[in-house]
């Protein structure tokens, strides 16, 4: 076979048949996991200006990564530094073949707050896939933020290679309003307000998912009530030991911390092992 021919060939297996339209794949890791029915796990992360933490979370098997602006210094370079790095680490050190953690950016909620520009911002700087909005109090907050991404350009949506959706084409790129979205928009209820307000919030076309956070159980429940009766993603915090109930409970966005927290203890249980091994303690290493 010549050089020519088989890189014909190549091009076939590829892409299919000439002529014949192939299927488009899903390219929001989060939405192709949730459209198949399974749970959606992610970590949490506010180490924005620290490569070797965007390498160790970009290699990892997070299917999303939350990288929190509101509890980490208000710095758009930082974080399009740090969208770019999960993207290149992934795909240079990532030694078995998965779908690269999509990044969601929780926004910073700073005084005088007004969303919009905020989530321009942060979907301009880099292939983040959509935005984690906390403490949302009404249907009318809620309503704005998702205007934002039919008025707004979004390089998010380059990257994500997604013609005619989002900016001023009238095709929202938000999943699931739009069922060949891939942005996504996550609103946090957190207060008392935002529970007295929670079905006008969650009944929002344009949302993707709600996060429910400093809650009690009754609240919690009923909020996942009304996820399930507008079919927007339930999305909690779990650990290891109660995932499983919680799933079952039908969340399907599963937050399982922060990424220092998990180094934190990772490294006391290291230390401690080592001087238990030794027969040190601290107190005694001090000494």
């Amino acid at each position: 076979m010549s050089a020519r021919a088989a890189v014909v060939v190549t091009l076939m297996v590829a892409v299919g048949p000439i002529g014949q339209p192939q299927p488009e794949a899903q390219q929001n890791n989060i939405v192709a996991l949730l459209e198949a029915g399974k749970p959606a796990i992610g970590v949490w992360t506010g180490a924005l200006a620290a490569p070797r933490i965007a390498k160790v979370l970009a290699t990892s098997d997070a299917d999303f990564i939350v990288a929190d602006v509101e509890h980490d210094i208000y710095d758009f370079q930082a974080l399009h530094t740090f969208l770019l790095e999960v993207a290149d680490f992934h795909h240079r050190y990532r030694t078995q073949p998965r779908p690269a953690p999509a990044v969601l950016v929780k926004l910073a909620h700073r005084g005088g707050w007004d969303p919009r520009y905020e989530i321009s911002e942060a979907m301009r700087v880099g292939p983040a896939v959509g935005v984690w909005v906390p403490i949302v109090e009404s249907g009318a907050e809620m309503q704005r933020i998702v205007s934002t991404f039919s008025q707004s350009e979004q390089s998010g949506l380059e990257g994500l290679n997604l013609p005619g959706q989002g900016g001023h084409t009238g095709v929202s790129p938000l999943w699931p309003l739009n069922p060949k979205g891939q942005i996504m928009v996550v609103a946090m209820i957190e207060t008392e307000e935002g529970v007295r307000h929670a079905e006008e919030i969650v009944s929002t076309p344009g949302l993707s998912a709600l996060h429910v956070v400093h809650l009690s159980d009754a609240d919690n429940e009923k909020i996942l009530k009304l996820c399930q009766k507008y079919h927007v993603v339930p999305a909690i915090d779990a650990t290891p030991e109660d995932a499983k109930t919680k799933v079952a409970a039908g969340w399907r966005m599963i937050s399982v911390g922060w990424d220092f927290g998990m180094l934190q203890k990772q490294l006391g249980d290291t230390l401690k092992a080592t001087r238990t091994a030794i027969g040190v303690t601290p107190s005694t290493a001090r000494q």
